[in-house]
């Protein structure tokens, strides 16, 4: 499995799709058959060529983005589709050529047994940080110590338990490495959270307003792990990536 957000978000999609087309095929069959009753109407009017030739091509586009809108809406792919794009933006936020040059290693995806994957795990200087990233058009807001509106699992319990899985696996993995790891969310889309510093704590969750990042990165400042301990986690966890079977996320949410 490639190291790169998002990518078990993309797995999905393309499963999703390939069993939304074989459970359908009539339905494409008879779409497709329109097209071409359609297109042999054209043919046989009496119309100039370039105007056939229009219609056809108009025909034959629509078709495809028919079948194509029919593929992605019966598929349910929405959702992992803004999962991805959640994944890339903080991605893209937390690994930038400034924060790789101050020490900050990404790695992403990384799955754990009846949680799922855990969107991104950040090490540098200032520890380790369990990331999970959201995408939403719908308004959501915090309550009782939740983020509420949002499609799929409930982030910030999401994240802690993904941090608490993962502290684990660092301390009695086959490398141990005594470390406390951070739960993070990071919200992303119209629909996300307005806060007036870019960022609050939820529960013991840091909560970050994804396009206020310059506000929500220096809270994960700090010196508490020095390059040679960041190198050898991120050689840990990325091992661990790379020994991973490509396996069903069913319990995992984007």
């Amino acid at each position: 499995m490639k190291n790169r957000p998002g990518e078990r978000a993309r797995q999905e999609v393309r499963r999703a799709w390939r069993h939304t087309v074989r459970k359908n095929v009539t339905a494409w069959v008879c779409l497709i058959l329109f097209g071409i009753i359609f297109a042999e109407v054209i043919s046989f009017l009496p119309w100039p060529t370039w105007l056939q030739a229009f219609l056809l091509g108009f025909v034959t586009a629509s078709v495809l983005a028919c079948l194509a809108w029919m593929v992605h809406v019966l598929s349910g792919a929405h959702g992992w589709t803004l999962g991805k794009l959640g994944e890339e933006a903080t991605a893209e936020a937390v690994s930038s050529r400034k924060q790789r040059g101050k020490g900050w290693r990404l790695i992403n995806g990384l799955y754990l047994a009846r949680h799922g994957d855990i969107d991104h795990i950040l090490v540098g200087p200032g520890g380790v940080f369990a990331i999970e990233s959201k995408w939403t058009s719908n308004p959501c807001r915090v309550e009782q110590g939740s983020i509420v509106g949002l499609l799929g699992r409930e982030p910030v319990a999401q994240a802690r338990d993904g941090a608490r899985k993962m502290e684990r696996l660092l301390r009695h993995g086959p490398q141990q490495f005594d470390v406390a790891v951070q739960p993070v969310v990071v919200l992303w889309g119209p629909g996300g959270l307005r806060l007036d510093q870019g960022w609050t704590t939820v529960d013991g969750v840091l909560v970050c307003e994804g396009r206020r990042q310059r506000s929500w990165l220096r809270q994960l400042d700090g010196l508490v792990l020095d390059q040679p301990m960041v190198e050898k986690i991120q050689g840990a966890l990325v091992g661990q990536v790379t020994r991973q079977v490509d396996q069903p996320i069913s319990s995992a949410t984007a």
